[in-house]
């Protein structure tokens, strides 16, 4: 207990007692994290890549990202991005905005999504992509970006480290070792030159490059009002910064905070939900 009085004071305003008490103490041991390590199974390597039965189905993934996949598998249980929630609707074009091997791809074409664009720039990560879809990028309902999400257009180093897994790799925060150079682009030019009709669906997860890529799909946002899924988690200010871009892309819809975690020792929202 002794973490409460310092979380208790480092936390957002939204985020009550009861959630700094509950991130005061270690979780149990295991969990449900625990439980879908315990559900995925190795089922053979290949080329570099690792082959994950999973109660999702399987997925082609880097071999240092299996503890992440059981991460990102527990995530789409909490529902932590609002699948389940009416983020994710029959008919959707969907933009998967940080796709990593593509769970949330799924997740969005299991809850009806017509077409799901998956947004990755990480090397590895593409390959993944493409081995884990290859029916639905034939079908035209998953289309694979080979670029990451930005204000403009840039090519950038995609820092990286081999303690972390591909799902931290990021142009906007230094994970202390280089990685290859990736394109950038924005949202707005993603979309006319895909030349998609409309953009029902934003998620983004992108190690702290949300604010700089929500500029960058300002024209998207404010002509088809899509809904939302962004991630807070990155920075302890992007509980502050983020809800306060999003309401000035999107003045007639302010953002809804969803559960709070513990970021850096400060306690706030861990996504902002536009609907």
């Amino acid at each position: 207990m002794g973490r409460f009085p310092s979380l208790a004071w480092n936390r957002d305003q939204r985020c009550s007692l009861a959630d700094a008490l509950n991130h005061a103490v270690e979780p149990e041991a295991g969990g449900e994290q625990a439980h879908f390590r315990d559900a995925c199974k190795r089922v053979r390597s290949e080329e570099g890549l690792d082959l994950i039965e999973t109660p999702l189905g399987s997925f082609w993934i880097p071999p240092r990202d299996f503890d992440a996949l059981a991460e990102m598998l527990e995530e789409q249980h909490r529902d932590v991005y609002g699948v389940d929630r009416g983020g994710v609707r029959t008919g959707d074009v969907v933009l998967d905005c940080g796709a990593n091997v593509g769970v949330y791809t799924r997740r969005s074409l299991n809850a009806g999504a017509s077409v799901v664009v998956s947004i990755e720039p990480a090397p590895e990560n593409l390959l993944c992509l493409r081995r884990n879809f290859p029916k639905e990028i034939r079908d035209g309902r998953v289309i694979i970006y080979p670029k990451g999400v930005w204000d403009k257009d840039e090519e950038l180093e995609l820092t990286t480290s081999p303690d972390l897994a591909s799902t931290a790799d990021s142009v906007a925060i230094n994970r202390g070792a280089s990685g290859p150079k990736i394109s950038l682009t924005t949202i707005d030019k993603m979309v006319a030159e895909l030349k998609l009709a409309r953009v029902d669906s934003i998620k983004m997860d992108i190690e702290g490059a949300e604010g700089k890529a929500l500029m960058g799909g300002r024209e998207t946002i404010a002509k088809y009002h899509p809904r939302m899924a962004i991630s807070l988690e990155h920075r302890w200010e992007d509980a502050r910064t983020i809800p306060a871009l999003i309401g000035r892309l999107s003045p007639s819809r302010p953002p809804a905070c969803g559960p709070c975690r513990n970021v850096f020792g400060h306690i706030q929202p861990e996504v902002a939900f536009v609907r």
